[in-house]
């Protein structure tokens, strides 16, 4: 390789250690927003660095053909501290404003399918309304002469017989419910 040649591959392997430093910030963002925990934090940092390992290879394959030399090394920490010193205030703000206005894009854009959802469905549910109200007054209807009866019957005939299920039903669940699985000493 020329000294030209290794300048070129030099600024751009500054540019990768630059567009590092930014991803880091995205990151340090992302895990600011969603409060990650230690478990995920773990896992954001191995995926955070296996993207970031795979990204810099691509870079260093497009910018010198795989060659790794000491100014690579050197390149990708400058950048990275460039990035730090001077960009990284201002680029987390972006980055923070960014996210807060995909948020708000993304919730105005639910509410409007919703308010859209509710325009569509209803015509359906004044249907269902019209339907249905007669049918449930007259079930109402039915069930204050139907207790009136029942306890007027209830006098004369004795106490309501219970239908066996709901009994088959108490007493599976008083057998069931008793069951403990044995421990491991007894």
């Amino acid at each position: 390789m020329t000294l030209a040649e290794q300048l070129n591959a030099f600024l751009f392997i500054l540019l990768a250690g630059l567009l590092s430093g930014l991803a880091y910030d995205f990151y340090r963002v992302l895990r600011q927003v969603l409060r990650l925990k230690k478990t995920g934090t773990f896992v954001g940092d191995l995926l955070f660095w296996l993207f970031l390992m795979v990204a810099v290879f691509g870079i260093l394959l497009a910018g010198n053909d795989g060659e790794v030399r000491f100014y690579v090394f050197l390149g990708l920490a400058l950048g990275a501290g460039i990035h730090l010193i001077f960009f990284s205030q201002a680029a987390r703000r972006m980055i923070m404003r960014v996210l807060f206005f995909l948020s708000r894009m993304t919730q105005m854009i639910i509410a409007g399918m919703l308010a859209l959802w509710r325009i569509i469905i209803f015509p359906f549910r004044v249907l269902i309304f019209v339907i249905t109200w007669p049918v449930l007054q007259v079930r109402h209807a039915l069930q204050l002469a139907g207790s009136g009866i029942g306890r007027a019957s209830g006098k004369f005939f004795g106490p309501r017989v219970r239908r066996f299920t709901s009994g088959a039903f108490t007493w599976w669940r008083r057998f069931t419910g008793r069951w403990r699985p044995p421990r491991d000493g007894q």
